[in-house]
């Protein structure tokens, strides 16, 4: 008996041993290089218009009606800098809720965030996907900017004849949009 487990632990080994044997490690240097003139550049401002927006109850749709927007972001990157630049939109925060008549309040499934991309898609962005390297492709004042479409589509609200039953509703969004380096 003692043989057959001797002979189970060597084939053990032998295929671990085989196994370890297929694997590398590959090793590469990378070099990043940020110059005093290219680091110091910065986002100036964001801004949204319009940037205030009263939406639509839609009674057949049990929702408040889409909003289109425009999100500008500009830098002091002067525009004829040949190098490429790129910035980030992540969506930190966003909220939605409705007080009714009786006093309670019920939040309800935030609009959804949509963005147009480099390819100048709406694509969705939210706190799990970013919208990542963006390109700088408009000027404004002599500086990179980038002027990009906005959608907020908004889900069914949850309250059976709302239209009577509500006092008013609120919402929060709130974007982080900085440098990609």
């Amino acid at each position: 008996m003692s043989k057959k487990i001797l002979i189970v632990l060597i084939c053990n080994f032998f295929v671990s041993n085989c196994f370890a044997k297929t694997e590398f490690t590959l090793d590469f240097l990378l070099q990043a290089d940020v110059t005093p003139s290219a680091a110091g550049f910065k986002v100036k401002s964001v801004a949204i218009s319009p940037n205030n927006f009263t939406v639509i109850y839609d009674e057949s749709q049990e929702r408040f009606h889409d909003i289109n927007s425009t999100l500008t972001v500009n830098t002091d990157i002067p525009s004829d800098r040949a190098e490429s630049f790129y910035y980030d939109i992540n969506l930190v925060e966003n909220d939605a809720s409705c007080l009714l008549n009786n006093g309670k309040t019920i939040y309800y499934e935030p609009p959804v965030l949509a963005i147009t991309n480099n390819m100048g898609d709406l694509v969705e962005v939210n706190s799990i996907n970013p919208l990542l390297w963006q390109e700088f492709d408009d000027v404004v004042s002599e500086t990179q900017a980038s002027i990009k479409n906005i959608n907020l589509s908004f889900s069914k609200i949850p309250v059976t004849d709302f239209i009577n039953n509500y006092k008013n509703c609120e919402g929060k969004m709130t974007l982080m949009v900085g440098l990609s380096i």
